[in-house]
């Protein structure tokens, strides 16, 4: 999808001035076998990467989620690439016991380590070291997330609320619970994998985003205080502050420490209700909080700024 995470710090480090060159591991392990397979193209695929950095000569090489480069092949890439910094990025939850393996070998071959969780003790029990381990907001991108949805009367849209995700942990539960507590004329639209209703992806989703002025950011599962570390949430926070929607996100991960009075924090399914009816009969105050949001969002977490906080981290130098 042309607004995940890396293609959006792929923009912001051009915008801070550097030049960049995108490597799909997966597209070109799938692309080098008659069959697209990524499992029988990797052998390629690494041979082609190292050829890449080879003729490149990069400063620095940023891996995302690359679980099916080996271990070997980063050495060989500082070997061809003399002086060459190798970092590493994570969006996933910490609990996400497979996804931090993966992304704790990542970092063991890199200089530094970068993941949109700032919780200490959950981070700790990672085992990276922590002065190569820092935390990453996501990132917004004002040639992407491009709506107002603060500069639209909420009578004006096709909803009042929603929800956009898939149906891991107890959401589906939490949606259930929702959907029969909310007001009657309350209009309210949850869909997403396993949901079983329409899963909207690429420039539909982001479209689908702007049709309701009060989007809900759930947990997986919102009676596990594991399952919200600090300032942890999934790139949709991004996606909707970034479009102007008054986001609700759970207290316990305390989001506000980031965003401020731009974002919607509440306590429990009761709380969350409560505040969804309370920004649907104000829309003036939701109109305020979402314009906020957004404002703090592409100031504070605008891909430019957080591209240069990994130079910064990764170099050790000031931006």
């Amino acid at each position: 999808m042309y607004y995940n995470p890396e293609s959006k710090l792929a923009n912001g480090f051009i915008r801070a001035g550097h030049h960049v060159m995108c490597f799909s591991d997966r597209d070109h392990a799938r692309e080098s076998t008659i069959l697209n397979t990524q499992k029988l193209g990797k052998t390629k695929m690494e041979a082609k990467l190292l050829d890449t950095a080879e003729h490149y000569q990069p400063h620095l090489i940023l891996f995302g989620h690359t679980e099916i480069l080996q271990q070997q092949t980063y050495n060989q890439i500082r070997e061809k690439v003399k002086g060459v910094k190798l970092a590493t990025f994570c969006v996933d939850a910490v609990f996400c016991h497979k996804t931090m393996t993966a992304f704790k070998s990542r970092a063991e071959m890199c200089d530094a380590a970068f993941i949109t969780t700032a919780d200490e003790q959950a981070l700790a029990a990672l085992g990276i070291p922590g002065e190569k381990l820092h935390f990453l907001p996501n990132a917004v991108d004002n040639s992407i997330e491009t709506a107002r949805i603060f500069d639209i009367p909420r009578t004006q849209l096709t909803l009042d609320g929603q929800f956009l995700g898939n149906c891991l942990g107890m959401r589906k539960k939490q949606l259930m619970y929702i959907e029969k507590n909310l007001p009657q004329n309350y209009r309210f639209y949850h869909g997403g994998q396993g949901l079983g209703v329409k899963h909207y992806t690429s420039t539909q989703f982001l479209s689908k985003l702007c049709e309701a002025p009060v989007p809900l950011n759930l947990p997986r599962d919102d009676t596990v205080s594991e399952m919200m570390p600090y300032l942890y949430s999934s790139d949709r926070i991004a996606q909707l502050l970034g479009q102007g929607v008054t986001a609700l996100s759970p207290a316990k991960s305390k989001l506000s420490d980031l965003y401020e009075d731009g974002i919607v924090e509440y306590n429990n399914r009761d709380d969350l209700i409560e505040k969804m009816v309370e920004l649907y009969e104000n829309d003036g105050l939701r109109r305020r909080i979402g314009k906020l949001g957004h404002r703090i969002a592409h100031t504070k977490t605008n891909a430019t700024k957080v591209a240069k906080t990994i130079i910064s981290n990764v170099f050790n130098c000031g931006t």
